[in-house]
């Protein structure tokens, strides 16, 4: 029996984007992080710009782990289902 996950990718995303955190670094860059997340965090000139590249690397680290078998960081408000299924292709 296999198991798969179920949630919204696009609620997951927000939700990250939400409790994101933005600080300047010494070079002027803006760096975003989701606490507690591992991996996801990102830079960029601006504001805006760390923040839609932090959405991108948080889509990607989540397609990568469920390609991969790995844990899916929890983000407050969000609930990743688990469910077993038989084989999907019988």
């Amino acid at each position: 029996m296999s198991k798969i996950k179920f949630f919204a990718l696009s609620r997951y995303v927000e939700a990250g984007l939400q409790h994101a955190e933005y600080a300047r670094d010494e070079n002027g860059a803006v760096v975003a992080q989701v606490p507690n997340a591992d991996g996801f965090y990102a830079q960029g000139e601006s504001f805006e710009e760390a923040r839609e590249n932090l959405r991108e690397v948080i889509e990607g680290n989540v397609m990568l782990a469920l390609q991969l078998g790995w844990t899916i960081p929890a983000i407050e408000g969000i609930t990743i289902e688990e469910r077993d299924v038989q084989n999907l292709a019988a």
